[in-house]
């Protein structure tokens, strides 16, 4: 539905941009007369200028991307426009009309190539040499060429032509997305570096939350340390010097142990003073269980 409703688009602005009229003396009109070949460039501009508006409009309503209209219309001026090779392809025999084709060529501004590319290049699509390419369309030198038919008839009195295009819509479209993308280029760097620093922020707050937990997971640790320690040492001080002078060479090399075992053990964790802590904890816990028992066998 949603590509029937463009070709509907697409056929309402040829239309609206293809018939163009102008005074011209005399009674027939040739395909590579002037006037002819000035309002092929006259409709065609004017086609590329309407598509290019309803994109502005489409960005304004999908993306919020405002493109201010005075800088559009600056940046399609810097585009020209020539008609070449033109041939006649048939006449009317019960009128003046004459069917003609002409090898169409757009120059863009060298700027205005690179900054479309570099508007495209931030969403990963596709550069305007390979987009020509895929649309069947010759670029070289920042020249864009494509076969464009058109219709030349003379008003019956011979002092107006008209002139109306017949398929310019593939071309009128590509060089509407190139003026356009060309003013994108900042909107779009802009975004991508405000992501970028947005991103930047989570990340950072989010270490330091990780951080900010590491710190508390170190402060409980060293608390169940200390809590350790000190029951240890209460069991310890609760016997007569004589139980613990037979304990005390026993309690320093369990002492010299826990240090080396839980600093050892450390040593591949992510975070080597938090596991000695709690390393250390365990152990003490368990020593003071140990040594309540030989206390009690000893007294």
């Amino acid at each position: 539905m949603k590509l029937k409703l463009l070709a509907l688009i697409s056929c309402a602005l040829s239309l609206s941009g293809c018939d163009q009229v102008q005074s011209i003396t005399g009674q027939s009109v040739k395909c590579d007369n002037d006037t002819a070949k000035q309002l092929v460039v006259e409709s065609f501009s004017k086609t590329v200028s309407e598509v290019a508006s309803q994109r502005v409009k489409e960005l304004i309503a999908s993306e919020n991307i405002t493109i201010d209209m005075g800088k559009l219309r600056s940046t399609l001026q810097q585009i020209t426009f020539n008609v070449s090779d033109v041939r006649t392809n048939n006449s009317d025999p019960n009128s003046k009309k004459q069917y003609c084709v002409t090898q169409f060529v757009v120059k863009i501004p060298d700027q205005m190539v690179k900054d479309a590319d570099a508007a495209r290049a931030v969403y990963d699509e596709n550069n305007i040499a390979q987009a020509a390419v895929l649309s069947d369309l010759s670029f070289e030198t920042n020249q864009l060429k494509k076969e464009i038919e058109y219709l030349v008839q003379p008003t019956d009195d011979g002092k107006k032509v008209y002139v109306t295009l017949e398929n310019p819509d593939v071309l009128a479209y590509f060089v509407r997305d190139i003026a356009v993308d060309s003013l994108l280029k900042a909107t779009r760097q802009n975004a991508v570096e405000v992501a970028k620093q947005e991103e930047i922020k989570r990340i950072s707050e989010q270490e330091a939350a990780a951080q900010e937990y590491q710190s508390v997971l170190l402060l409980e640790a060293k608390t169940s340390l200390d809590q350790a320690n000190e029951n240890l040492n209460l069991v310890w001080n609760a016997t007569s010097k004589e139980i613990r002078a037979q304990l005390l060479d026993e309690q320093k090399i369990w002492l010299k142990k826990r240090e080396l075992e839980c600093k050892l053990s450390s040593n591949e964790t992510d975070n080597p003073q938090l596991h000695r802590f709690n390393c250390e904890a365990n152990m003490t816990t368990q020593r003071t269980s140990e040594l309540r028992q030989k206390i009690y066998y000893l007294e």
